[in-house]
């Protein structure tokens, strides 16, 4: 009779950083089969297809939003703030305050710069990793093997 494996209950901040590594190879590695990327991030089949239910629509998005650099998506980002900026710098003198709607706004655009400045660093190892594992795949297969291993450890501890 074959031993049932016990898994170890996850926290929500550690099922969310594994969702976020999921999110990374299926963007960056074109991973999109949910059993490969539920083997790559150490989830069961069940949680990757639960969570391809709530997110594959958002992924796919994002990965067709790589054809923006970060760079482009910080300076239309900042060209908006400038704009609020001017706004109220146009109002009448002692009426200098933006409205709440507008202020909610500026405050939503610095929380998505923010969120680019942080989050964005991720993608780029992501990219730069697999990138690393294709060159050496075409040479030594093991090699790549032992890299994959130690980027997706590399990777969990970043998103920790």
């Amino acid at each position: 009779m074959a031993e049932k494996k016990q898994s170890k209950r996850l926290s929500k901040e550690d099922l969310e950083r594994l969702k976020q590594i999921a999110k990374s190879l299926y963007i960056h590695e074109d991973i999109t089969q949910q059993k490969v990327l539920a083997e790559r991030v150490g989830v069961s089949k069940n949680t990757m297809c639960t969570w391809f239910k709530e997110h594959e629509h958002e992924w796919q998005r994002l990965k067709k939003n790589l054809i923006l650099t970060r760079e482009e998506r910080m300076a239309d980002l900042y060209d908006e703030l400038t704009e609020i900026a001017n706004a109220v710098k146009n109002m009448p003198q002692g009426e200098r305050f933006a409205p709440h709607k507008l202020a909610l706004v500026r405050r939503m655009i610095v929380k998505d710069i923010s969120d680019l400045q942080v989050e964005a660093a991720i993608p780029e190892i992501v990219a730069a990793l697999t990138g690393l594992v294709k060159f050496v795949r075409n040479e030594e297969l093991e090699d790549a093997r032992t890299i994959i291993k130690w980027a997706d450890i590399y990777l969990k501890t970043l998103l920790k």
